[in-house]
């Protein structure tokens, strides 16, 4: 099946490739492709929303290798870097681009501004103002795409791209995820976009390329940041560099039908972040737009071939996108959301709320109870014993992960709040706000509630996956009983 290259610029990239991870694990289906190779480009190396979106990643990796199979939903889709395609000969979990000459040197010394002649150190005046030249490239561009532009231009000439178009397919396909307000984003979207189309008959599969089928989505202004002796930026300019930056789009992206899908989304912008101008400090909260930002890959990739056509390398009916609620609601639940996207995300969402509730809270003090046959009983036991120590590590740090980015986007200014993952015992099933507990009467006659029940539906269910080693055997019993509890047990 064909491969899905994701290419996420900057800190909002970072953020939007972790939202599709989430959406990923909790078993949200993406069509005509089985992998996805995320490509982060990010000249800010330590930033935190990059440490902390690779580190999920690699958590993700490891979960799926241990634990998927073709019986559970959870964490279906594989998730690998570019380093893992090809011949096998060089592994590694690298899903960052590192961008040569930016570390610990400013823009004027990677242009060599001092071996200009006058006449070029004038024209650079031109074009750069003071601060630009002097400007320090290793915590990003801070917002100036002027800069981007001429060192993101390095993409095309990096053993990173060759990688990348060594292992591009025919029916492989592009997705570009990037702000259009910052520095990185704005510039890095249109020329990733013009190297990939225009890539040089001296580049492998270059003809590949040059008929690819590329989507994006371009994020207008969401949030602001508080100012402080942290940061330079000023989101009083975030309009005016959109503006700007559609206007170049309008002319390089849309208007010359160099992409076959162009996806937009923005809100209301309030200075809800603490500004930082990058490396550890520079950590975001979840934000509901990045959720519907990562919608927009799985929306592309259930886009027909013929849908995306491309010919000498121009689209042929370029296809424009907007995102929108149901209901105009600044606090959101699922039952607000449009008919198909409801249907993407709340039994997903919901499944994987309970399986992380259930393992945080209930499974080591069930675990080695006697009587609790679906973790005592059959093959491949599914007790404390019976599962590796690492997945029950590298499970619980992913499940942190999940459990914060649901609470992040709560504080949203549009706040997503569908989910209360502390739920826990008899209220187990009340965790999916405004969808209580379905209540029937033999429920309440056997007062078979949240937990309880729970276990009896693991317990009815685990033999049928005692063919399965442990790691696997858990997650497709959780997802089976998760499907289950949604089905018949929560209001929806």
């Amino acid at each position: 099946m064909s491969k899905l290259f994701l290419f996420a610029i900057g800190g909002t990239g970072s953020r939007v490739v972790k939202s599709l991870a989430m959406l990923l694990a909790s078993g949200v289906k993406m069509e005509n492709t089985d992998t996805v190779i995320p490509i982060i480009i990010d000249p800010d190396a330590s930033n935190g929303d990059l440490t902390r979106t690779v580190e999920i990643l690699r958590l993700y990796k490891e979960i799926r290798e241990k634990a998927s199979s073709d019986e559970s939903d959870f964490f279906s889709t594989r998730i690998t870097s570019l380093d893992e395609l090809g011949d096998g000969s060089f592994v590694s979990d690298n899903f960052k681009f590192d961008i040569e000459g930016v570390k610990e040197q400013l823009f004027k010394d990677f242009i060599e501004y001092s071996s200009l002649d006058e006449s070029n150190k004038s024209l650079m005046s031109l074009l750069f103002s003071k601060n630009n030249l002097e400007a320090n490239m290793e915590v990003g561009f801070k917002g100036n795409p002027n800069i981007g532009s001429v060192v993101l231009n390095k993409f095309k000439q990096s053993e990173f791209f060759k990688r990348f178009a060594q292992n591009f397919e025919a029916n492989d396909r592009v997705f570009i995820i990037s702000s259009i307000f910052g520095g990185t984003g704005a510039a890095g979207f249109p020329l990733i976009l013009k190297n990939i189309r225009d890539a040089d008959p001296s580049v492998p599969h270059h003809s590949f390329l040059n008929d690819a089928r590329i989507g994006a989505v371009t994020i207008l202004p969401y949030f602001g940041v508080r100012g402080n002796e942290k940061t330079t930026i000023n989101s009083d300019t975030f309009i005016s560099k959109t503006k700007a930056a559609l206007h170049y789009y309008s002319r390089n992206v849309t208007g010359n039908r160099s992409i076959n899908a162009l996806y937009y989304i923005g809100d209301k912008v309030t200075n809800e972040q603490d500004g930082a101008d990058g490396s550890s400090e520079q950590k975001n909260r979840a934000h509901f737009i990045e959720m519907a930002a990562a919608l927009s890959v799985v929306d592309f990739m259930s886009l027909t071939d013929q849908e995306l056509h491309v010919q000498q390398g121009t689209a042929n009916e370029p296809l424009f996108y907007e995102f929108g609620l149901q209901n105009d609601a600044s606090v959101v639940r699922f039952k607000d959301l449009a008919r198909a996207t409801y249907d993407m995300l709340a039994k997903p969402l919901t499944k994987f709320a309970l399986f992380r509730a259930f393992m945080e809270y209930h499974y080591e003090e069930l675990a080695g109870k006697k009587g609790e046959a679906w973790a005592q009983d059959g093959n491949n036991k599914l007790n404390r014993d019976g599962l590796d120590t690492r997945f029950k590590q590298v499970l619980n740090q992913f499940n942190t992960h999940f459990k914060e980015w649901l609470q992040e986007m709560q504080y949203s200014n549009v706040s997503f709040h569908v989910i209360e993952p502390d739920k826990t015992g008899d209220d187990l099933y009340q965790l999916v706000v405004g969808a209580p507990e379905k209540k029937t009467f033999l429920s309440g006659l056997l007062k078979s509630s949240g937990l309880k029940n729970f276990r009896n539906q693991l317990s009815e269910s685990a033999p049928k996956y005692d063919h399965l080693a442990s790691q696997k055997k858990l997650l497709a019993l959780m997802s089976a009983t998760t499907a289950s509890v949604f089905d018949n047990n929560i209001s929806h």
